[in-house]
């Protein structure tokens, strides 16, 4: 199902490689013809909403019923992410946008092709882990990064130490196709999990937020450090369950010692607050929900 190797989308932009794929779409490699640079070409390809017979055609061909009503809403969310990110081109750690445009029945997004080394590569080079002053010096940026996003009402819900590159000695964010808009506060579509480092609300069909990016970064810090991945945010949920349940019954909270403990502390706290936030966020659909009704 994927497009041939030499394809020319757009008269301009050759198609190279499958750099990656997800349930959401394709990442190949290819090249600006008129520029003549190296790009990154993302495919809008739901794979449990189309296929594609590339012998035969190009063009992507949606399921029929709910699927297809479901593949038409994402193609228009998937150019809104493509204009939302492409103003955000001023934003060095963030993967520019280069163009975007429909054909083949689907949509793509041409963004900017990073060369360098992923985090997971490095803690590998590191020996297992990333010393913790050098890893937050390099990560620093990714912070300010990630909230001038939020602000744009995007999340990422993909970061990773895959996701994250270090090139020529500075932090960049890769995998945008992921991304979504979330300013209706309803319902978010999901793509291939990364256990470990996907929260709980991503096993789930709604309650996506910034903080859901929150728990992916603190998680990949955790990698990095430990060159451990942490456990599946579900079986981290039953522990975190049991744990203030016997703590609670014995009346004392156990103490934490070293680096890990705190690290692990550290995300149950957030564990809390991604809680309350989604509880709030109900609460206040609610009221909205409830003053329409009244006027």
């Amino acid at each position: 199902h994927h497009l041939p190797l030499g394809t020319v989308l757009k008269e301009r932009y050759l198609v190279g490689r499958v750099l990656g794929e997800g349930g959401f779409g394709i990442t190949y490699i290819g090249c600006d013809l008129q520029l003549e640079l190296k790009v990154a070409i993302k495919e809008y390809f739901p794979t449990d909403k189309a296929s594609r017979m590339s012998q035969a055609s190009l063009d992507v061909s949606s399921y029929t019923g709910a699927a297809g009503v479901s593949y038409g809403k994402g193609l228009k969310k998937f150019l809104q992410e493509a204009r939302t990110i492409a103003r955000m081109d001023k934003q060095p750690v963030i993967v520019n946008v280069r163009d975007f445009f429909e054909v083949n029945r689907t949509a793509y997004i041409v963004m900017e092709y990073v060369e360098g080394t992923t985090f997971k590569e490095l803690v590998e080079q590191r020996g297992g882990r990333i010393p913790a002053g050098e890893l937050l010096y390099l990560i620093e940026p990714l912070f300010f990064a990630l909230g001038e996003m939020h602000g744009n009402s995007l999340i990422h819900r993909d970061i990773s130490p895959e996701n994250l590159m270090l090139e020529k000695g500075e932090v960049r964010l890769l995998d945008f196709g992921c991304a979504r808009e979330t300013a209706d506060g309803g319902n978010t579509l999901t793509i291939a999990l990364k256990h470990g480092y996907a929260p709980v609300e991503q096993y789930q069909s709604k309650g996506q937020g910034p903080w859901t990016d929150v728990y992916a970064l603190a998680a990949t810090i955790y990698y990095c450090l430990t060159g451990r991945k942490p456990p599946q945010a579900m079986d981290r949920l039953r522990e975190w369950k049991n744990r203030r349940q016997v703590n609670k019954s014995v009346g004392e909270i156990p103490r934490l010692e070293g680096e890990l403990d705190q690290v692990r502390e550290l995300l149950d706290q957030m564990e809390d607050i991604r809680a309350q936030a989604v509880r709030l966020e109900g609460e206040e659909a609610g009221l909205l929900r409830e003053r329409e009704r009244l006027v």
